[in-house]
């Protein structure tokens, strides 16, 4: 009797603790109940957490890009005026050549006999024409005489010069200021007048030769100054619009621009393809969001925007682009908080939480990685030029 009295009460205890563990917990299933309710809404719905920044005016350029291949502004073949064997190779590919040095030197010991001997034959006949004209006036000679004398002189004269400069001709020599881009011939070898033997070619101007519309063609001009980059290089470098052409290629229908660029520090190379940002107008007064904030679809541009923690689109007409910069045209207004992160998980309506406002017109925040915030996209952004040179006229 004394044992069942004994495991009833056990019992009562145990019942006992079993109820207040369970008005323990009342309070903690509340207090998580209400903090599911924090992050839905009435009906569970979730919130989507983004990043926004708010919309403003700003400046904005617009550049037009032509794209060609560089090439040197002077490249010519050097060739020889006379025929003969190859004496010495003076410049070898690669060697900086001045204006009026030798290149080339044929032999020309028999040219140089050729020039002595006709060097001599003038001086005789002036000699003779001195003496001819004395025995002419004193008149021991006749007027036809005279005549005769004049007139071999002359040709004694100009022989010399042929062979003079026959001699000097054996010497190939640049036409400008350069560096030597190839040789063709090596010491030894004969060649005929008029062969190439090697190129010259001046590398401290280029020139990008490009393409543009009909529409670009009314914005750019002769001297307008340029900023050319070439891909997988950095900074970028000086230039200037040297030429637009008149009327438009039959067959495209675009014309033809040439940019000259300064390239005395040698950075560039003939033949790299490259391209010339050149500026086209400022827009000062432009909604100017970050690209990456604007989704495309194949009918149009559209992006959101948080109004009552609601995330709302808005279909957008864009402007020109400068950089990871875009202009809007229509669709935002300034004050707008627009939606710059988290924008690809939202749905015209959905519930938003601002998880941060960024603090730069690009739409990246403190904290961000330093290439996220440094981020210029290089193929679309015409930075200064690096180059201390200025640009070539």
């Amino acid at each position: 009797m004394k044992r069942r009295n004994n495991l009833a009460r056990t019992r009562v205890a145990i019942a006992s603790l079993l109820g207040v563990a369970a008005v323990a917990m009342l309070p903690g299933c509340e207090s998580g109940q209400a903090e599911d309710s924090a992050g839905a809404g009435s009906s569970g719905e979730v919130a989507v957490n983004v990043r926004t920044l708010q919309v403003t005016r700003g400046e904005l350029n617009e550049y037009l890009s032509v794209t060609g291949a560089l090439r040197p502004v002077q490249g010519t073949d050097v060739s020889t005026e006379e025929t003969g064997v190859v004496a010495a190779v003076e410049r070898d590919k690669g060697s900086v050549i001045g204006r009026g040095e030798v290149f080339l030197r044929l032999e020309r010991s028999l040219l140089a006999a050729e020039r002595d001997a006709a060097t001599a034959g003038a001086k005789l006949a002036t000699y003779d024409v001195e003496r001819s004209r004395e025995l002419f006036e004193a008149g021991k000679i006749s007027e036809q005489e005279m005549l005769s004398v004049e007139a071999s002189t002359a040709e004694a004269t100009s022989r010399a010069e042929i062979a003079r400069r026959r001699f000097e001709r054996a010497a190939v020599r640049a036409p400008f200021d350069g560096v030597v881009a190839d040789r063709f011939v090596e010491a030894g070898q004969l060649v005929a007048a008029g062969t190439p033997v090697g190129r010259i070619v001046d590398p401290y101007t280029l020139e990008l030769e490009g393409a543009i519309s009909e529409r670009e063609v009314a914005w750019i001009s002769p001297g307008a100054p340029a900023t050319v980059t070439v891909a997988g290089q950095k900074g970028s470098f000086a230039g200037r619009v040297h030429w637009v052409s008149l009327e438009a290629n039959p067959t495209t229908g675009k014309f033809q621009v040439e940019v000259r660029v300064d390239n005395r520090a040698l950075a560039l190379r003939p033949g790299v393809v490259a391209r010339a940002e050149v500026l086209k107008q400022v827009h000062e007064d432009a909604v100017v969001v970050p690209r990456d904030a604007i989704l495309l679809l194949p009918e149009g541009a559209y992006a959101f925007v948080v109004k009552n923690d609601r995330a709302e689109r808005r279909e957008l007409e864009l402007g020109p682009d400068q950089g990871l910069m875009t202009a809007v045209q229509s669709g935002l207004n300034p004050g707008d908080e627009l939606v710059v992160r988290g924008q690809r998980d939202l749905r015209p309506g959905a519930l938003v939480d601002v998880r941060e406002r960024a603090d730069a017109p690009d739409g990246s925040a403190h904290g961000d990685p330093d290439e996220i915030r440094a981020a210029a996209a290089a193929d679309d952004v015409p930075a200064p030029a690096t180059s201390s040179e200025e640009a070539p006229r």
